[in-house]
């Protein structure tokens, strides 16, 4: 076998800059200064960002922050130039955590440059381009231990400006992708979790309700005689939320400053009055705590991704009655990375802390938030208007479109709130969502992080909440489901809302579910073998229920072999006494232990009719026959006699079988009756 050289030499790379490299701004062809030549703006729909590559040319110096994104390396002005194009090309439709992902990839390789060079002594000479990278980089970077993704985005990136230079591509094998050891805790800890986050909702509801009964009574809820200490403190609040009120009603701000509110005092005489700016906005908006509770309460209770709850757009009708029962809703979001696919979730319309509920109440009270969002996104679109129409630089004109795409997604966003310091009106996003904090010792703390370590200071040291991560919530939810499906990754699959089962089956594959699966596996060879060796045959009933339950008792073996030996009837139901019906089906049957019951209307027997998983082929054919009796007789006559009991009953026990199942057959024999096939015996 032999590999044809590559001898086109031409430049393909000087030709394809300007097919790779979109202008930024309509009408503009070239950025202005210098540096400003290494940055370019992506043009995601939702999550446009701004590109900065001059730390590649420039390089990063030490940094004391663990953060592994301010590890040193060397700058590369020829490589990055010559590789931007292809960046740009690659980054330009991508949402922002993809474009990180990339600028995360060419770190890593800027530092395995270095590394290289380092081991060489100075002999090799540096990179500079990528027709010096070979072999010997991808070995470094292997042995340094390079994840798949790192790997593959710079590789690709170094193929596409290797082919338009008129070089051969690079021919490397990715690393494998690292196995994920995906920890789950156990169902009562994300039990726990999500009580306590549920009581903290329930908490900031009851502080709305407060406030709001406080502000439409114009007094204190709670009278002084019956609890003194709760009515001052009520007197206070009533205080500050009306001069709140007055403040945002005089200025039109719904979120006012607190100069604006201090009229003229000093700050500290303000609070001495009792006045307290953050008791104010917490008595009228959720703030940053509030917030972050109710998502990642809805993440718990919906089995969401974090980023579809975050692109619920309140704009459009995200929430709707159930068409089949009024009391419950249907909640709809869309997962992007699907390309699009609806997600649903329902849940009960009167539960305080279902997702719907709390989405309607959140969007309820950041309403006149919402509104200055919109008020401002006017101004900030006639400002770039204006600005087009006058001299202003490429870089101020993309600055604000990125502005003004990111106020639109806050207008559109039911996680809207404020903090209790500044004068801004926020939301949550990919970069805020899970804000936490850095703890001595222990490193960087997510909201979740943080909120379950503050539980676990009120907990015995043998009963601490383990780990988790917001996107556990959903590993949590597929959990749940698997269970209660008894097992069925179909099920899941579907509650998950995927399309592919392999995704599902990355979401079974923890901890939790494979400790469970050993303990089962354990469970079952030992009962296999054991009923084996002592009653030499396999049951699969017995092995289950020892599986399942740990043990299997003589009294439980007696009732399976008298539910296997009951007796069937024409219609498939078994009969615990079918010697000696009763008087009210069989009047004139006499008993004489060997006759069997001849009427077998089962349905009407509650006192002998066993059902069976078998008997829905049996119930389908009667309630067909039924059906067809009723067609037959007059209203009067049908009405008067014992087949309306047996009919509904009948109807009545089809709902413990499948719905789809018992349609298909009860067509079948309805299909049969009309034809002939099968012919009706009335008695009754």
């Amino acid at each position: 076998m032999n590999i044809r050289t590559n001898t086109n030499t031409k430049d393909h790379l000087s030709q394809s800059v300007t097919t790779l490299h979109p202008s930024p701004v309509e009408g503009s062809t070239t950025l202005p200064h210098e540096k400003e030549a290494l940055r370019f703006y992506t043009t995601h729909k939702t999550k446009p960002r701004i590109v900065d590559l001059n730390v590649f040319k420039t390089g990063q110096s030490i940094s004391s922050s663990n953060d592994s994104w301010k590890e040193p390396f060397s700058g590369r002005p020829e490589l990055i130039a010559q590789l931007k194009p292809a960046i740009i090309d690659r980054a330009i439709p991508l949402a922002h955590k993809s474009v990180d992902q990339i600028l995360a990839s060419l770190r890593a390789w800027w530092r395995i440059f270095d590394s290289v060079e380092a081991m060489t002594e100075g002999t090799a000479p540096p990179i500079t381009s990528v027709s010096q990278i070979t072999d010997l980089h991808r070995q470094v970077a292997l042995d340094r231990g390079i994840g798949r993704l790192e790997f593959v985005n710079f590789f690709q990136l170094a193929n596409t400006t290797r082919i338009a230079l008129g070089l051969k591509p690079l021919y490397w094998l990715a690393p494998s992708s690292k196995p994920v050891n995906r920890h789950l805790p156990s169902k009562w800890q994300t039990d726990v979790i999500r009580q306590q986050l549920k009581r903290h909702w329930f908490s900031v509801l009851d502080r709305w309700s407060l406030a709001d009964d406080l502000r439409k009574q114009c007094s204190t809820v709670v009278e002084h005689d019956a609890d003194p200490e709760t009515h001052k403190e009520q007197q206070r609040l009533l205080r500050n939320y009306k001069l709140f009120d007055s403040v945002v009603e005089k200025t039109g701000d719904p979120r006012p400053s607190v100069s604006s509110l201090l009229q003229g005092v000093s700050a500290q005489t303000f609070y001495e009055q009792g006045f307290n700016y953050s008791d104010m906005l917490c008595g009228s908006y959720p703030d940053s705590f509030d917030i972050r509770v109710a998502f990642h309460l809805c993440m718990a209770t919906t089995g969401w991704n974090p980023a579809v709850l975050l692109s619920l757009d309140v704009t459009t009708s995200i929430i709707e009655k159930h068409p089949k029962d009024p009391g419950r809703y249907i909640l709809r979001g869309t997962k992007a990375r699907s390309g699009g696919a609806e997600q649903l979730s329902e849940g009960l319309l009167k539960s305080q802390g279902s997702a719907g509920f709390i989405i309607q109440a959140l969007i309820a009270r950041t309403k006149s938030l919402r509104e200055s969002l919109i008020n401002d996104l006017h101004v900030y679109k006639a400002s770039l208007a204006e600005m087009k129409s006058t001299s202003h630089t490429a870089v101020d004109l993309e600055l604000m479109r990125v502005h003004i795409t990111s106020l639109e997604q806050g207008t559109k966003s039911p996680w809207i709130f404020v903090k209790k310091n500044g004068d801004d009106i926020l939301w949550l996003t990919d970069d805020n969502f899970s804000d936490g904090v850095y703890k001595k010792g222990i490193g960087y703390l997510s909201f979740i992080g943080k909120f379950i370590a503050e539980l676990n200071l009120n907990r015995p040291k043998e009963n601490q909440l383990s780990p988790l991560r917001a996107s556990d919530f959903r590993d949590a939810y597929a959990a749940t489901q698997y269970h209660a499906s008894g097992g069925s990754i179909l099920y899941v699959m579907k509650a998950l809302g995927h399309r592919s089962i392999r995704s599902t089956q990355g979401y079974l594959n923890n901890t939790l579910l494979n400790d469970e699966h050993q303990k089962l596996f354990g469970t079952f060879s030992e009962a296999l073998w054991s009923e084996i060796a002592t009653h030499q045959r396999v049951d699969p009933t017995i092995i289950a229920q020892r599986s399942r339950y740990g043990s299997i008792t003589p009294e439980h073996r007696k009732r399976l072999q008298d539910y296997r030996t009951l007796m069937r009837s024409r219609v498939g139901i078994a009969c615990t006494d079918p010697t000696n019906p009763p008087r009210h089906i069989a009047p004139d049957f006499v008993a004489d232990g060997k006759a069997m019951c001849h009427v077998q209307r089962c349905t009407l027997c509650l006192e002998n009719a066993v059902l069976l998983p078998d008997s829905l082929p049996g119930l389908c054919k009667r309630l067909a026959e039924l059906r067809y009796l009723r067609s037959k007789m007059s209203v009067t006559a049908f009405q008067e006699s014992s087949f309306l009991k047996e009919l509904d009953n009948t109807e009545l026990a089809l709902i413990a079988f499948d719905a789809q199942e018992s349609t298909q057959l009860l067509e079948e024999w309805e299909r049969r009756i009309e034809s002939g096939a099968h012919r009706v015996i009335e008695f009754d």
